[in-house]
């Protein structure tokens, strides 16, 4: 377990530094806030684009063939961005990175679902969330403390000890999950990078509206077209169609997509908020910033036993209004506000948070059978990785829109999209008990 946890924690922990220290890496490099931006988009477009092609690879070869190799590339993918001289050479490392962290992150649920029993699950997935959640509280405190001697380089060096301890821990301890032995559709797997890819190029372009823009979207509807044709007639689907039938688990994920679009547009708008409104310097945005992670790491493992026994999507809903809360009360505060006024508010962020994560995550792995809990995983991961990228791509159009109001505009977006995961996780419940009696009816 503890190999799992550290691949999410470096994948976090890498996120949460590199948020934090886009204000330096935009001075040093001679770019633009907007343009930064990149270097977290480029790392989550591929992401988004492999996540559910190597869980279906992992599900077919087994989770541990795909885990270890994963962390070898994660390592040296970390090394090449601590080495980048220039803005391209950056993002072509992160997106390296981004390719190893998909493989691990589409591993990352199954493997916990198979280390617990279903009784203890719920503690399994608030176990995981805290770690992960310490992960990020460690972030900006930790590159706020080397930024002030070291260059940004160095904060990507600091995945090189996780790494190895992972690969030491994860060779002598990873479950042996079989895989299923069937053969990955290639052609699928292509034409699902592409569609999600472009969907999410897209996405970062939408504040472009050209030729190349309007390009992307026709290119995106059309690998959607052909890849949903293509697995309604497949026998062994990258997407799962038949899960997305499922009313209460496409509901879910639907919520964790709003949730973590919330949540990516707060961790990349906060930076630039505190530094640039509000005046503070780079050594105190992480100590700002860091409240929320940390109650976020405190409240996981409860929340985790809580859904073991509570409606997880009440919880769920309870969460994310108290995380639109914090967010409002973080964008009104005028500059010069003192650090406990910012601190309170990212405090309630992250309890609101924790507060959703843990139930989430056990809703959507007890929606489907125990034998699509690969299938589950990535899908899961996905849901992740499609609602921060959104958050950046709205954080990125905001700035284009208005430079210097554009952090303030973005975390409005952000309080938009925890009130609509609030909404839809409420009526989750509802959606749940009526599937549960249609089916005891039938």
């Amino acid at each position: 377990m503890l190999a799992v946890s550290l691949s999410i924690s470096m994948a976090t922990l890498d996120t949460s530094m590199t948020n934090t220290a886009l204000p330096s890496m935009a001075s040093q490099l001679g770019v633009s806030a907007a343009d930064v931006i990149g270097v977290v988009t480029i790392y989550q477009l591929v992401m988004v684009a492999t996540m559910l092609p190597l869980a279906a690879l992992a599900g077919k070869i087994g989770h541990r063939r795909v885990f270890l190799p994963a962390l070898w590339l994660f390592l040296a993918a970390s090394v090449w961005c601590g080495a980048a001289q220039s803005l391209w050479s950056l993002e072509a490392a992160r997106a390296a990175q981004g390719l190893a962290a998909a493989a691990l992150m589409g591993c990352n649920m199954a493997l916990v679902s198979a280390i617990y029993r279903k009784e203890e699950l719920g503690r399994g997935m608030g176990l995981n969330a805290m770690i992960a959640a310490a992960s990020l509280a460690g972030g900006p405190v930790l590159a706020s403390a080397m930024l002030t001697v070291l260059s940004w380089h160095w904060l990507f060096y600091v995945n090189v000890p996780f790494c190895l301890v992972a690969l030491l821990l994860a060779g002598r301890h990873l479950p042996r999950l079989p895989g299923d032995g069937k053969a990955l559709d290639a052609g699928a797997a292509v034409l699902c990078a592409l569609a999600f890819g472009l969907a999410v190029l897209a996405l970062e372009r939408a504040a472009q509206p050209d030729g190349a823009t309007a390009l992307i979207w026709a290119c995106g509807a059309l690998s959607w077209a052909l890849l949903l044709r293509r697995e309604r007639l497949s026998a062994h689907a990258i997407v799962p169609l038949d899960l997305l039938r499922l009313a209460p688990f496409s509901m879910a994920v639907l919520v964790c997509v709003l949730a973590f679009a919330a949540q990516g547009a707060a961790m990349v708008a906060l930076p630039f908020l505190l530094n640039q409104t509000l005046g503070r310097d780079i050594a105190e945005v992480g100590m700002l910033i860091a409240p929320w992670p940390v109650m976020g790491a405190c409240l996981a493992p409860f929340s985790g036993k809580w859904s073991d026994r509570m409606s997880a999507s009440l919880l769920g809903a309870i969460g994310l209004a108290l995380l639109a809360a914090g967010l409002l009360a973080v964008s009104a505060l005028p500059a010069g506000a003192p650090m406990w006024a910012v601190m309170l508010p990212m405090a309630l962020c992250g309890t609101g948070f924790g507060l959703f994560l843990s139930p989430n995550q056990r809703f959507i792995m007890f929606s489907v059978p125990a034998h699509r809990a690969s299938v589950a995983s990535g899908l899961s991961g996905l849901a992740r990785l499609l609602g921060q990228t959104m958050g950046a791509a709205f954080v990125a159009a905001c700035f284009a829109f208005n430079a210097r109001a554009g952090a303030t505009w973005a975390l409005w977006v952000a309080v938009a999209f925890a009130l609509a995961g609030c909404l839809a996780s409420a009526l989750l419940e509802r959606l749940a008990r009526r599937t549960r009696q249609a089916l005891a009816a039938s």
